[in-house]
């Protein structure tokens, strides 16, 4: 069996590397008093799963007897990145260019997982929000990431991500 997990978060998020996880990224921004680094207009939206239930999830498979088959993980609700920016409190924002490649919305399909394993999501976006904002003293040594560091750790991404999208087939619209 397959699990397929759609943004995961809950405390001691990951903030390192080219792609950080927004909730410690966002996290560690506040703590230092920075404002947060929204990517695009921020209208884009994500599927968090609070860690919680991605452990429930995967439980739930291992107790089963499926086997074979694949199944998404994920709230089954979207949250755009502005509306998390407004449940975390931040008075400061500032956007930075759209990644190349990066979609404007995942959610995922959760329907199989209820019907066939009897899993559900407990948490909802807002007490994932106060639990990680509980726990926020775990980012305070995180590094911060700024717009100028975003764009030295990813130049070489969006570079070659910027490559394929220009040899991307293109569809005339009709």
């Amino acid at each position: 069996m397959s699990l397929r997990f759609f943004n995961i978060y809950g405390p001691r998020s990951r903030t390192s590397g080219a792609y950080g996880a927004v909730f410690g990224v966002f996290l560690a921004q506040l703590l230092a008093g920075k404002p947060l680094t929204i990517v695009g207009d921020g209208r884009q939206t994500r599927d968090f799963t609070y860690v919680g239930d991605a452990v429930s999830a995967i439980v739930t498979a291992a107790a089963s007897d499926v086997s074979g088959e694949a199944f998404n993980v994920g709230s089954g609700t979207t949250v755009s990145v502005n509306r998390l920016v407004e449940l975390l409190g931040a008075k400061q924002v500032v956007h930075i260019p759209k990644r190349p490649g990066e979609p404007d919305c995942t959610l995922a399909d959760i329907t199989k997982i209820r019907t066939r394993l009897g899993w559900r999501p407990e948490v909802p976006i807002e007490a994932g929000v106060k639990i990680m904002l509980a726990n926020i003293d775990y980012w305070r040594a995180a590094p911060v990431w700024t717009p100028e560091a975003i764009a030295s750790a990813t130049r070489d991404w969006f570079k070659y991500l910027a490559a394929d999208a220009d040899r991307a087939p293109r569809v005339a619209a009709e």
